[in-house]
């Protein structure tokens, strides 16, 4: 831990991970028991829907309410982290828990489809469905159409800003957020701290490498689609007002900040927040001021956006 001078709060993440492909089914299984068995406070309302993902097949979306939240409510849409492969983790449900009654909104949380069975881009479409679905239910749901952000964590954060390009072209949904922490934001892996940070504890530079060629499986490196990552854009002009957050001791950190100066460039309005003396997930460390802090700018960050403020 001391190589890269990180906060004594995350010295118990001491874990560098080796992770490999024949072992993700067994941590899918471990997370989803775990997502499954923790209970939703009292102020916290869980509902389960069934919708159409990619090509027509069923997902479930979860839906957090706060209690008693007022009719045309605010919503966040929020695609989970785990390298496009884990499934949701414990930590993203206790995490909505804290964004649901602080920011005073209403959390559709899809389950999409990992990509060691799914590669891309069923992920990808499985949270652009869950998007409209939210967009074409917001009465049903009590939400504000005009108040509807799209947000996500690690890989989730590559699928909330690749969902974010997509419903600016397609012109479906109108966004006006989106959240965006220690993102994915580039596939080349060819950043500075993707090249330094090769054995960070949590995530590094080969489980990049790992996630990549899993989530891409069958796809012509030198010729990949649209919305794999989102440095491949190169006009960003209309997108929405953005919050990014880096962490010091993350391979990922890079990539994060050129996609925050990318959208300056083209006039999108960004708060970035980079972290220091944090690695990749830090805050799964739910004690530590510097979670709290980060949370409650993500929170404040939420808050003015759903009511307008710049």
């Amino acid at each position: 831990m001391n190589k890269y001078n990180i906060h004594n709060d995350f010295a118990f993440l001491r874990f560098v991970p080796n992770t490999k492909k024949w072992m993700v089914p067994a941590f899918n299984l471990l997370f989803k028991r775990h997502f499954n068995s923790t209970k939703a406070p009292q102020n916290i309302e869980i509902d389960s829907h069934q919708i159409k993902g990619f090509e027509n097949k069923d997902i479930e979306v979860i839906v957090f309410r706060p209690r008693n939240i007022q009719t045309d409510a605010p919503c966040l849409v929020y695609c989970h982290g785990g390298g496009f492969f884990i499934e949701a983790a414990q930590v993203h449900k206790k995490m909505m828990f804290e964004y649901a009654p602080k920011a005073n909104c209403i959390i559709v949380f899809p389950h999409y489809r990992v990509s060691l069975n799914y590669p891309f881009p069923t992920s990808l479409e499985d949270c652009y469905a869950a998007l409209k679905w939210t967009n074409d239910n917001t009465k049903m749901l009590g939400i504000d159409k005009n108040k509807i952000a799209i947000g996500g964590d690690s890989a989730g954060g590559n699928l909330a800003a690749c969902v974010a390009q997509m419903a600016l072209d397609r012109q479906e949904i109108n966004l006006c957020f989106q959240l965006l922490v220690y993102p994915v934001c580039d596939h080349t892996l060819s950043t500075v701290s993707m090249q330094v940070f090769q054995d960070t504890p949590l995530w590094n530079a080969p489980s990049s490498k790992l996630m990549w060629d899993v989530y891409l499986k069958g796809k012509e490196i030198n010729n990949l689609p649209k919305y794999v990552s989102p440095l491949q854009r190169t006009d960003l002009n209309g997108l929405p007002p953005t919050y990014i957050e880096t962490a010091e001791f993350d391979c990922l950190r890079d990539e994060g900040l050129l996609y925050a100066q990318k959208l300056k460039d083209s006039n999108v309005q960004v708060e970035l927040n980079q972290t220091k003396g944090t690695i990749h997930a830090y805050d799964i460390i739910e004690t530590s001021s510097i979670t709290q802090d980060s949370i409650q700018r993500r929170v404040i960050a939420l808050r003015q956006a759903f009511s307008g403020q710049k």
